[in-house]
């Protein structure tokens, strides 16, 4: 008889493993077992073999259960997609990361198969999930594959996409993400779980997409524990409230976009639902207003937990509610396997206090960004260290703070937007003849991308057309909100832009490492 992965399967078979929010279909313990396996066979019978990558490009919904740890039984790497970019966009991920399988929903299918078309896989690689779950050629296809033992090493994993602050975005392969689906599962993500204080019971809810790094990884380490999955597809502070309070609710995984819409709602909302079942519920993805966390704190109680860290591998850092109080702004301690320290411009390592470029040192090893071994050099020290390009310092207790973070990159909404992609696009516009982006403050989404442009002689376009172009050309969250226009950009004689003396102005008398 195969294998079972999960540590509540064997005891509870019958019990609800994954549901959403709203009802529908949900998943018992053996049969989310079974569909792993057999999706893992799928795969295999699709001519995806160990480290082979195939792209899942859907909205928050219960299948991403099984194909998640179908992959890690599989041996495959999973790429995920996010639903909002352009064709151009999706297809630069699936060519990029050779994917030879993309698995998309409805609402996205268009796009995936134009994307896949581009990339040059064939209609026949593209298999569309149902408008719900249980229905569609995907629920066709998952039932023609038999319920087997999969492989059990090497395990599958994930192949996040990241570009720290220039260029496209590049494959980022870790070096712990080896061995078996069992160990990973009810090891290392039981193991970073447990150092974000989640319990091992109650429904762990899922709110952030999961194409995110931060979700999917806490969705791991919650079924390694023993806690049921609960999906929502989008954020509502009133439908999240009542979510808690009428699932009994025991951890979940939250942005600060998402603590500053509560925040700004507290004398409404607060002590209308019941909380009490809160144990663990983690912060990340992009610094937290302090007056918002602050608000959170006093409204939920001592169960907001911050996490730092990166698809590198920064993390994690970990910031309980009780070392926050004592440290407002610090983004946490590392774990035990992890070292922080500051380094100077020539490489050499800063005393504790001293603020430098942050570099990190893990004791299973460096990142690598895949195809590019330029970038991977670029961002390593000799001794195992490597940076993102954050700055900041390490106070005397091992705990790190913020000073900038990486020069360019604006992050909004917890999502990251790497200025290079969006000037590509905005110099293409033909009154364009030079153009800088950057983020400035946003009381909701934490920063907004802005734009300053330099017009051809004698050429202009309007804002409305300037975010039209870019709108036509990538996602709408990496677009400019608006755009200031200059006679002439701050570059020095070498051409390089000078792109803090833009930026600055706006963040006079703001803080921007919160």
């Amino acid at each position: 008889m195969p294998s079972n992965l999960l540590p509540r399967t064997d005891g509870d078979p019958d019990g609800t493993a994954v549901g959403a929010v709203g009802g529908g279909p949900t998943y018992a313990w053996a049969e989310l077992e079974s569909r792993a396996r057999r999706f893992a066979a799928g795969l295999s019978a699709e001519g995806l073999g160990t480290g082979d990558r195939w792209a899942l490009m859907a909205h928050n919904r219960i299948e991403w259960t099984p194909m998640v740890l179908g992959n890690l039984r599989g041996g495959t790497r999973y790429v995920p997609v996010n639903w909002h970019l352009t064709v151009d966009e999706v297809a630069y991920l699936l060519d990029d990361s050779d994917s030879r399988f993309l698995i998309v929903d409805e609402v996205d299918a268009d796009v995936g198969r134009e994307a896949a078309a581009a990339a040059g896989l064939s209609e026949d690689r593209v298999l569309v999930l149902g408008d719900e779950p249980g229905t569609g050629p995907f629920e066709d296809w998952l039932s023609t594959h038999p319920d087997v033992e999969p492989q059990d090493d090497p395990a599958g994993s994930v192949r996040n996409y990241t570009s720290g602050t220039t260029g496209r975005p590049k494959g980022v392969q870790r070096s712990d993400q080896a061995g078996t689906a069992r160990d990973l599962l009810t090891g290392m993500s039981t193991t970073w779980g447990r150092f974000y204080l989640l319990p091992d019971h109650g429904p762990h809810l899922v709110v952030s997409p999961m194409y995110h790094a931060m979700p999917g990884a806490f969705h791991n380490a919650a079924l390694g524990l023993g806690q049921s999955i609960l999906y929502e597809d989008r954020f509502d502070a009133d439908r999240l409230l009542s979510t808690i309070e009428a699932h009994a609710v025991t951890s979940a995984c939250i942005v600060p976009t998402h603590i500053v819409r509560l925040a700004k709602r507290v004398k409404e909302l607060a002590g209308r639902h019941d909380l009490s079942s809160l144990v663990s519920v983690v912060h990340g993805g992009a610094p937290c207003p302090r007056w918002a966390k602050e608000v959170l704190l006093d409204w939920w109680g001592d169960v907001v937990v911050e996490l730092f860290g990166s698809s590198e591998g920064t993390g994690p850092l970990r910031v309980t509610p009780q070392a926050w109080r004592e440290r407002p702004g610090t983004v946490g301690e590392p774990a035990g396997f992890l070292t922080v320290a500051t380094f100077d411009d020539d490489g050499n390592r800063l005393p504790d206090g001293e603020t430098g470029v942050l570099y990190f040192l893990r004791s299973d090893g460096m990142p690598e960004y895949v195809g590019d071994p330029a970038k991977t050099e670029a961002n390593r020290l000799p001794g195992g260290w490597f940076t993102v390009g954050d700055v900041g310092h390490v106070d005397p207790d091992g705990y790190v703070h913020l000073s900038d973070r990486k020069v360019d990159m604006v992050i909004t909404g917890g999502a990251n937007v790497y200025p290079a992609e969006v000037e590509a696009v905005l110099i293409a516009h033909p009154a364009v003849a030079d153009c800088a982006v950057f983020g400035i403050p946003d009381d909701e989404w934490g920063e907004q991308v802005k734009a300053a442009v330099q017009f051809e002689l004698g050429a202009s376009a309007s804002d409305d057309e300037l975010v039209g172009w870019c709108r036509d050309r990538l996602a709408g969250y990496k677009c400019p909100k608006s755009v200031d226009v200059h006679e002439d950009l701050p570059r020095e004689a070498t051409g390089k832009l000078k792109k803090r003396i833009l930026r600055d102005a706006y963040w006079e008398g703001r803080d921007r490492a919160v």
